[in-house]
């Protein structure tokens, strides 16, 4: 018993960390999946603040606008990004803070909660012309 006592609360931290990093990979999966579909959106034309609202849709309302960025690439360099043939990026930035058991635990034992920083991005080709593009930095 006094084993069990000593050894149970270490793996309880275990399977919880483990478990709220599964919780991660799948957000991550999400915001992937949003950010993909919404520079696909955009790549047909419409506007900077219908992608951004398409790419908070699709991540089911785990990112806000103000974490997703769209910006045009001038590819054959005219300085007019945003033309039929340049490209649209869509990134979005996240920050998952373990929570679920490992991070309460963690908390508890006075140990700073992990989090992981997720910025995926998608580029894609536009297909027809976007006016008042903003350009990538």
């Amino acid at each position: 018993m006094i084993e069990l006592a000593l050894v149970l609360p270490i793996i309880l931290v275990f399977i919880l960390v483990l478990v709220d990093f599964g919780i991660a990979v799948d957000r991550r999966q999400v915001l992937q999946h949003a950010v993909r579909d919404g520079v696909r959106f955009g790549a047909v034309g419409n506007s900077v603040a219908l992608v951004k609202a398409h790419v908070v849709d699709q991540s089911i309302d785990i990112l806000t606008p103000a974490q997703v960025e769209v910006c045009y690439v001038d590819e054959n360099g005219n300085g007019n990004p945003g033309n039929s043939g340049d490209s649209i990026k869509v990134t979005a930035h996240y920050t998952y803070e373990f929570s679920i058991g490992g991070g309460e635990m963690l908390t508890a034992l006075h140990v700073p909660v992990p989090s992981i920083n997720m910025d995926p991005s998608a580029t894609l080709r536009l297909e027809s012309s976007v006016a008042g593009a903003n350009a990538c930095p």
